[in-house]
């Protein structure tokens, strides 16, 4: 034998020895090997499946508006002459707000008084009169033309007097000054002198899928529902509220439904034009069947879990009716003390032998100290 041939075998040896080697590793690590050996199970969290009440909510976003928004404008010019409240302050229905300079309306009432007390007494003077033929009738009834004319030019006198002195119709919360003390108003200005918004109770406006309707309708003449506001991102509690108006017809532009609830609002921690988060909450579904949503997986025929069968992964597919937070509720395919797979983890596959990781721990074997 040639020694070109020693060296050729040598190295055949040398390479299935090697192979074989790393087929014995791979074994002895746990690894699937031609069924040598046993294969370690995947380490995955798990819960049951329970029953518990979920609610059946609709949650959208809405904007608040003030139930009862006055501009308050001049009814009669001049030059303003006081205010007598801070911007942005609450102010009460008949609190006096503000003052126009009275001279020229005093001036015209007083003049109007006159005005009257001389008809009344050319009236009395005729009347002896015109009974005796002194004066004719059209004299006499001239006189009381007169008197009549006075009592209305006093009456719009008082009204306009009364106007100089501006006094809240609303309680609310005022905003920007629309004039300051010494400029001239008028009735006719473009921007009011304040706008005064009530702030206790207030409105949240929103709008739901008309698809949504007809269950609304069914809860409200069942008197369950109820709304509780939040934060624009569903977050935080800022207050709860009763359902007060529904719009008698569907926006056909967006195919939804306008409503409005009304909130206490007693700390005034909702503003008018803020964005908040609206939970309608339909009802109260005592018997719902839920796990977390982290379990719940998406695939070509749509949801599924991995449920645990006799220590392996299975399978499920099932239907979720809705999200309430972090849960999942399940209208089928899931029985209440099933154990679901919370986490799956990227290896996971049907079949697959699975333990919990609270069971890992407690069947290691303690090492000899």
């Amino acid at each position: 034998m040639t020694r070109k041939y020693i060296l050729i075998i040598i190295t055949v040896v040398t390479i299935a020895l090697l192979m074989a080697l790393v087929e014995w590793r791979t074994d002895d690590g746990g690894g699937k090997s031609k069924g040598k050996g046993p294969v370690k199970p995947l380490i995955v969290e798990t819960v049951a499946v329970r029953v518990q009440a979920m609610p059946i909510s609709l949650q959208v976003v809405g904007q608040v508006q003030p139930e009862h928004s006055v501009q308050i404008r001049p009814q009669v010019s001049g030059m303003l002459k006081d205010v007598y409240f801070r911007e942005g302050q609450t102010v009460n229905k008949g609190q006096k707000l503000f003052r126009i300079d009275p001279s020229q309306y005093e001036t015209t009432l007083i003049a109007a008084r006159a005005e009257l007390e001389f008809a009344k007494e050319q009236s009395q003077r005729l009347a002896p009169l015109a009974t005796k033929e002194y004066v004719t009738n059209q004299e006499y009834d001239t006189a009381r033309v007169a008197v009549d004319q006075a009592q209305a030019a006093l009456k719009q006198a008082e009204i306009n007097f009364s106007y100089t002195d501006i006094r809240a119709p609303i309680t609310g919360r005022t905003g920007s000054l629309g004039a300051k003390p010494g400029n001239l108003v008028a009735p006719g200005d473009s921007n009011p002198l304040v706008v005064i918004n009530q702030m206790q109770p207030i409105l949240v406006i929103y709008s739901i899928p008309q698809q949504r309707l007809s269950e609304l309708r069914r809860y409200q003449s069942q008197k369950s529902i109820r709304i509780f506001i939040t934060n624009e991102d569903e977050s935080g509690e800022l207050g709860q509220g009763e359902l007060v108006f529904i719009d008698n017809s569907v926006d056909t532009d967006t195919g939804t439904v306008l409503l409005k609830a009304r909130v206490a609002n007693s700390n005034e921690q909702l503003w008018p034009g803020q964005y908040v988060g609206v939970r309608t909450r339909f009802a109260l579904q005592p018997d719902a069947v839920v796990i977390p949503q982290t379990a719940v997986q998406t695939g070509q025929s749509g949801n599924f879990v991995y449920v645990v069968e006799q220590g392996s992964a299975v399978i499920r597919t099932v239907q979720v009716d809705r999200q309430v937070g972090d849960l999942a509720v399940i209208s089928s395919g899931l029985k209440p003390g099933e154990i679901v797979v919370t986490r799956a983890p990227r290896n996971l596959r049907p079949g697959v032998k699975v333990v919990t990781a609270e069971s890992a721990e407690n069947t290691q074997v303690p090492q000899r100290p």
